[in-house]
């Protein structure tokens, strides 16, 4: 079911609301990414066969079906987008809450989940700090001399201004995860040229227990191929364990 709900900037955000119940996940989108994406799409139909009420959504930018512009983009505004989601699906009779989120959005999910009550988080491929990370690093003196760089994207190349990388600067998910207090599920992709193991191990060694380290041989950071399969069912599996058990 295709829905539309209000973020707290007066932006109206557009998601896909699946399944049924008071067990729910939200999917957070990596950095240019859309709720229509292909792992999203395929690990909401995990979820849903497994019995949760799942929303995917796009953040307020210019990439997905959101309202919002590109220009304004920075993670704590997808954190607020990432709660406002929560509210969300708790106005469908959502109780319980679980939260994935991929590469960027892992980070978003780390930090959102420690401004609200989370059951259990599952983060994939996710930087851990502005200085540990590469994609963006490497633009820094050309974003910094321009104002803005351009990135590609579903919608061809999209302009981000340098307060995006400022905003960025600001969140150490090594640091933030040590407030974090559901069950943590971090995901590393072996074969990931964007992020290294120094990233996905550091925020695992800071999560408190309960936590799971599972690195996926051969997955490249999207989870391509054969990979996204074992992607999938390991996030199933996390938040099935955590959160539909009763025994």
């Amino acid at each position: 079911m295709n829905v539309t709900f209000p973020n707290k900037r007066g932006d109206l955000l557009s998601g896909v609301v699946e399944g049924t119940g008071e067990v729910g996940i939200v999917l957070c989108p990596h950095f240019t990414g859309f709720k229509e994406y292909k792992h999203y799409y395929r690990l909401a139909k995990s979820l849903v066969k497994a019995g949760f009420h799942v929303l995917r959504f796009d953040y307020a930018d210019c990439i997905g079906s959101s309202q919002g512009t590109c220009e304004d983009m920075s993670v704590t505004h997808q954190v607020e987008d990432v709660l406002s989601a929560i509210d969300f699906l708790k106005t469908q009779g959502v109780k319980n809450i679980g939260l994935f989120g991929h590469s960027l959005g892992g980070l978003t999910a780390i930090a959102a989940t420690c401004k609200t009550k989370v059951d259990a988080l599952v983060v994939a491929a996710a930087p851990a700090k502005l200085a540990w990370d590469t994609l963006f690093n490497q633009r820094k003196k050309e974003w910094e001399e321009k104002g803005y760089v351009e990135f590609p994207s579903i919608k061809g190349p999209i302009k981000i201004h340098f307060s995006f990388y400022q905003d960025l600067g600001n969140y150490d998910a090594t640091k933030i995860i040590e407030e974090v207090s559901c069950p943590v599920l971090v995901i590393h992709a072996a074969k990931d040229e964007l992020i290294t193991l120094s990233n996905t191990h550091g925020v695992f060694l800071h999560a408190k227990e309960p936590k799971e380290f599972l690195a996926i041989g051969g997955a490249d950071h999207m989870f391509s191929g054969e990979y996204e399969k074992r992607l999938v069912l390991a996030t199933t599996h996390w938040f099935t364990d955590w959160m539909l058990q009763t025994d």
